[in-house]
């Protein structure tokens, strides 16, 4: 798998201090699953953060340390964890064909997936995930049959999309299985499945898109996009 669009230093950052949506820390963490360069930019990121802490004033974080000595495992136990944690991101499970940050939330293998229509070649199913206060956005699977396009829209928040299989087309390029597209209220885009097998995505919003056609405008209240 060659993997040549990747997650935002923005997005990355914010999945890293744990303030990304959790609709959108879903497709991060499985698209850090299957790509070793974001899971570097991602350890630099947290390296870079424990270095600014180990320069914080030295009562502070004396403090800090006696409050939180009582809760955080030993440097032992903290490695140990680390490795069990990696080893179980990374694993792509058999009875779903996908990494765990998503097959936690199949019903099924990707095969067997009981797709639902949003217009003629276009297929969603909803996952479950859960939402903070306040949070609002979508998490699903969507299916695009070959040669199909996804009506025209931008967005009035974030999204982000990770290529399953197959790949698609747009105003950005192209992108396939292991990419990832992470975008913003400024990109307006219309994808095309651009091969001979259905392009399947995991896509996730924290607000919802805006279409520009008439009828799309019409369909987005009835499948909640």
């Amino acid at each position: 798998m060659t993997i040549r669009h990747h997650i935002g230093d923005d997005t990355l950052m914010a999945y890293s201090n744990g303030t990304l949506a959790e609709s959108l820390s879903v497709v991060v963490a499985t698209h850090l699953a299957i790509c070793p360069k974001c899971r570097r930019s991602l350890a630099m990121m947290e390296d870079m953060a424990g270095l600014l802490l180990m320069e914080a004033e030295p009562m502070e974080l004396a403090r800090t340390e006696r409050e939180l000595a009582d809760v955080i495992p030993s440097r032992a136990e903290q490695e140990s964890l680390l490795a069990v944690k990696e080893a179980e991101k990374t694993r792509v499970y058999a009875d779903t064909g996908v990494p765990k940050p998503l097959a936690d939330r199949m019903p099924t293998s990707l095969d067997d997936i009981p797709w639902r229509t949003l217009v003629p070649g276009v297929s969603h199913f909803p996952l479950p995930w859960e939402p903070a206060p306040g949070e609002k956005g979508t998490l699903r699977l969507l299916k695009i049959a070959p040669g199909k396009t996804i009506p025209e829209h931008s967005h009035s928040g974030q999204e982000v999309t990770l290529i399953l299989r197959g790949s698609y087309i747009d105003e950005l390029g192209r992108f396939q299985a292991g990419d990832f597209a992470d975008l913003d209220g400024t990109t307006n885009h219309q994808p095309v499945a651009d091969t001979s097998e259905d392009c399947i995505c995991l896509i996730a919003t924290d607000a919802p898109l805006k279409f520009s056609g008439f009828f799309s405008r019409l369909l987005q209240p009835v499948f909640g996009i």
